[in-house]
């Protein structure tokens, strides 16, 4: 599996990063401030199925965010995305795609597959719990990591990701008594 520091060695070494932001994240506005440090200085664009204005809040170039499903009358972003999307095309090209499944396929997913396929000085990154797999035409140029996004860049800041409910919930629930109906760390004070 790679490592944080390969990603981010991934996206120090593109000219450009396009980025899919995709429905297995939270919007935990800690997330879009360590992107915001990973693009400094970067020509970059984002697709965002998520929170736009959490990424502008972060210092995200509101310029440089399409947010499809959001954005009323969203054209012109959009259309400022296929222009920077054009000049790709022979670059040294960074995808990272975060949490993107196949909610809005056609939005991130499949096109900036199809992005990496014709670039091929493109390196794809997909970061996911659940659909890290890359397609076989750009796999040789790929790095899946099947891991939560947000739990992936939590290392970036040495915070904690924050627990889901149900990690909560196992994280509070007692340990459970063996056959003697002792708690293990009853058992081990009393041996």
């Amino acid at each position: 599996m790679a490592t944080l520091e390969e990603v981010k060695k991934e996206v120090r070494e593109a000219n450009l990063v396009l980025v899919g932001l995709g429905e297995e994240l939270s919007g935990d506005p800690r997330l879009w401030k360590e992107l915001a440090g990973l693009l400094k200085n970067k020509d970059y664009f984002i697709v965002t199925l998520k929170d736009r204005a959490g990424l502008e809040a972060a210092g995200l170039d509101p310029e440089r965010i399409t947010a499809p499903l959001q954005d009323p009358g969203g054209h012109k972003s959009w259309e400022d995305y296929l222009r920077w999307l054009s000049f790709t095309l022979h670059q040294r090209l960074c995808v990272l795609e975060l949490g993107a499944g196949f909610a809005h396929p056609q939005l991130i997913r499949f096109p900036f597959e199809k992005t990496a396929y014709f670039n091929k000085k493109a390196r794809y990154i997909r970061i996911s719990g659940k659909f890290p797999q890359l397609s076989e035409e750009i796999a040789d140029r790929g790095i899946p990591v099947r891991e939560d996004p947000e739990r992936f860049f939590a290392g970036m800041t040495g915070r904690q990701p924050e627990r889901t409910a149900g990690e909560t919930a196992a994280a509070e629930q007692p340990e459970p008594a063996d056959e003697a109906g002792e708690a293990g760390a009853e058992k081990e004070a009393g041996a």
